[in-house]
């Protein structure tokens, strides 16, 4: 996922990739065997959280380019920035105030924040000052569950140990569903008044965040 001047074809690009994942996601627990269904929830918990991390950081990448929105606005930044690494570095040290770049300028991509966090994202872009900062803030304010419950899910899945199991267990009655079930299933589940398990119900609020930061 690259940086845009138009911020219709970040969207768009994030978008797809998201309706691919559910896509499959849906087809696979129709149709696949157990062990089919774990390593699909395994793939898509990890692709969906990897999709959100890139969108926000290449989001933050195109405000420095004053891109278009999707309503047809120009975004401008106060704080000017010479290119993609001196907007990437102002991030870094934004957050981390004691790492540098090596010998040649440019910052280590193991140093950048943790972009799926979405105080990251409005602090960055508040430090350029960008003139969509209003729309940013609102994008966030509806409470969106993803951002705190998604990261849990998928640490359990890149550790599978007990202490990331309990962490997404202990999730599940946020959503009036059983902590005794195992994390997968707690996925597949529908919350109470939901449409749709779980991890798709999550996916629809990346969704919906990614299009009201782009409009």
């Amino acid at each position: 996922m690259c940086p845009r001047k138009y911020l219709i074809k970040l969207q768009d690009t994030a978008i797809n990739k998201l309706h691919r994942l559910k896509r499959l996601l849906t087809n696979t627990l129709v149709t696949s065997s157990n062990s089919e269904t774990e390593s699909c929830l395994t793939y898509v918990t990890v692709e969906t959280l990897n999709t959100w991390s890139n969108f926000s950081r290449s989001f933050y990448l195109s405000c420095t380019l004053q891109p278009k929105t999707v309503s047809g606005i120009r975004v401008t930044t106060s704080l000017s920035t010479a290119n993609f690494n001196d907007a990437i570095g102002r991030a870094i040290l934004l957050v981390t105030p004691n790492k540098t770049p090596n010998s040649q300028g440019i910052w280590y991509r193991r140093d950048e924040p943790t972009w799926h966090d979405s105080t990251v994202l409005t602090r960055v872009c508040t430090h350029v000052r960008c003139s969509n900062i209003n729309n940013i803030v609102d994008g966030f304010s509806g409470g969106q569950k993803f951002l705190l419950h998604l990261p849990t899910f998928r640490n359990f899945y890149g550790h599978r140990n007990q202490k990331t199991e309990y962490a997404a267990r202990q999730i599940a009655p946020t959503y009036g569903i059983s902590a005794t079930l195992r994390p997968s299933n707690i996925l597949c589940e529908f919350p109470i008044g939901g449409t749709s398990s779980l991890l798709l119900q999550w996916i629809n609020e990346i969704e919906f965040t990614i299009e009201y930061l782009c409009y």
